[in-house]
């Protein structure tokens, strides 16, 4: 394999499990604001007892899972499934070549561009879960004011 095109591949490979970890932490957020939100408006009726460690272990797929009963936006959570694969696949079979697939440069430089596509993918759904987490930190504000004027 050319030095060029494994730092190439190297680089992108990175760069989509980086961006993938920025899914995941915003996720994690969002989960937990949504928690913050139903302890605000209905402790009074019933113990909402998550705590941020109970969401800070889970895995991608598991926080996908969750973020799906507290956002109805359908065609971000079908991406966030195929990103939640396809980093799968990045991060378990990425590095797994062949002697023969990391000498072939045609190879390395379709599965560069590969990572590449991902990682465009993967900074689109980012920016739209960034767009769930504000409305929902704007929800959690409005929770918080709320609760202060009625106590």
């Amino acid at each position: 394999m050319s030095i060029k095109l494994a730092r190439a591949y190297k680089k992108e490979l990175h760069n989509v499990l980086g961006k993938c970890q920025f899914i995941e932490e915003t996720l994690r957020m969002c989960i937990f604001s949504a928690v913050e939100i139903a302890k605000l408006e209905l402790s009074v009726h019933f113990p909402v007892k998550y705590k941020m460690e109970d969401v800070s272990k889970l895995t991608l797929g598991s926080l996908v899972t969750m973020f799906t009963k507290i956002n109805n936006d359908t065609a971000l959570h079908e991406d966030l499934r195929k990103i939640t694969k396809d980093r799968n696949d990045v991060a378990h079979r990425s590095l797994l070549f062949t002697i023969g697939e990391s000498k072939d440069k045609v190879h390395m430089s379709e599965a560069t561009l590969k990572m590449k596509g991902i990682a465009e993918r993967a900074t689109d759904i980012h920016n739209r879960v960034l767009d769930v987490r504000y409305a929902l930190l704007k929800a959690l504000s409005q929770a918080k004011r709320s609760k202060k004027k009625t106590t």
